[in-house]
């Protein structure tokens, strides 16, 4: 997914999103901010966070690298021996016992999937290939490869956390993965004795805890273009995670000159055609949030706002301009307009 929010100086025009409950005790005084960042999944990854001056970096800097090093192990459909591929290469009826963080990115998956009737789909694999938006075997010795998608095939024990290969079907959870990486990193900050931290992996942020000054963490939302007029969006993140599922960065033309966005309707095994340039969600988990991100990108603002009124989620649609609608247009849910200040 492409990124979506940055820490930013405040616009003195901004919409103010404030979570209902800010509780807890601030980062003590006489704490100084650190800073760590680096590479992973294609993008770029940072941690800003409040300690004693005398914090050991390079120690915490190894434990972060080695949970990103573990989501790419598990899930890139990138790498050839990842746990994925293997999945993906599996016969009929072969299957795989997930390690705990594989199978709670499936569960969740499957749950949104569910949810969503299908606009979130991890089995969406051969078109994401075919659409050339991920490596050529996701689609390799498929002969349909744009067919609508079938998340109901796949074979899930949570008890026993085994995954079935019904035969042919790819898995890539590109949509969801960055953001259980987010979480993970959060939680090894929290296990490391850091609860006030903002986690940043190529746009999908967690923040937790408060700065000495009581202060959250307030990030501006990124807008798709910067022709865009609407107004701008500064989020205080307490708590929560933020995702956006967009076209304005990961695309390409058609054969036809045509706009293609990366965000595949599962159901279609195309990309989607309507007018959204992108989709913003607020959840507590960046992994919830990333998942419900890309089923109200496919959803569009009609189908896509019932959805989130059914399941309470903060939502805001940016629609570009079309022949027949003139200007940019955004919609937000009722959840979202629940937190503006």
């Amino acid at each position: 997914m492409s990124a979506t929010a940055q820490a930013t100086a405040a616009h003195p025009q901004a919409r103010l999103l404030i979570p209902t409950q800010v509780s807890g005790p601030p980062a003590p005084w006489g704490q100084v901010q650190h800073r760590l960042g680096g590479d992973t999944m294609g993008t770029s990854w940072s941690v800003q966070l409040w300690a004693g001056a005398d914090l050991p970096e390079a120690p915490l800097r190894r434990a972060i690298q080695a949970v990103l090093d573990d989501v790419i192990a598990q899930m890139s459909t990138w790498e050839p021996d990842a746990l994925i591929s293997r999945f993906n290469r599996l016969p009929p009826g072969g299957s795989l016992v997930l390690p705990d963080s594989f199978a709670l990115v499936i569960d969740t998956a499957l749950r949104v999937a569910s949810r969503s009737q299908g606009a979130f789909d991890p089995t969406v694999g051969a078109a994401v290939g075919h659409w050339g938006f991920g490596p050529a075997q996701l689609a390799a010795g498929l002969t349909d490869t744009t067919r609508p998608v079938g998340w109901t095939q796949l074979g899930w024990v949570p008890a026993t956390r085994r995954l079935t290969q019904p035969g042919g079907l790819r898995l890539d959870l590109s949509a969801i993965a960055k953001g259980h990486a987010v979480d993970r990193v959060s939680a090894v900050l929290r296990d490391s004795g850091l609860p006030h931290h903002l986690v940043d992996i190529g746009g999908e942020l967690s923040g937790q805890g408060l700065k000495p000054s009581g202060q959250p963490w307030w990030v501006d939302l990124e807008m798709p273009d910067p022709a865009c007029p609407l107004p701008p969006t500064r989020v205080a993140l307490h708590g929560l995670a933020v995702a956006t599922s967009g076209d304005y960065r990961r695309w390409r033309l058609g054969a036809q000159g045509q706009r293609l966005s990366h965000t595949l309707d599962p159901r279609t095994g195309a990309p989607v055609a309507h007018a959204v340039a992108s989709v913003t969600v607020l959840h507590p988990s960046a992994m919830w949030a990333d998942a419900w991100a890309t089923a109200l990108m496919v959803l569009g603002p009609v189908e896509g706002l019932a959805l989130a009124e059914a399941e309470d989620l903060p939502a805001i649609w940016i629609e570009r301009p079309t022949p027949a609608q003139a200007g940019w247009r955004e919609t937000l849910s009722p959840a979202l307009r629940a937190l503006l200040a």
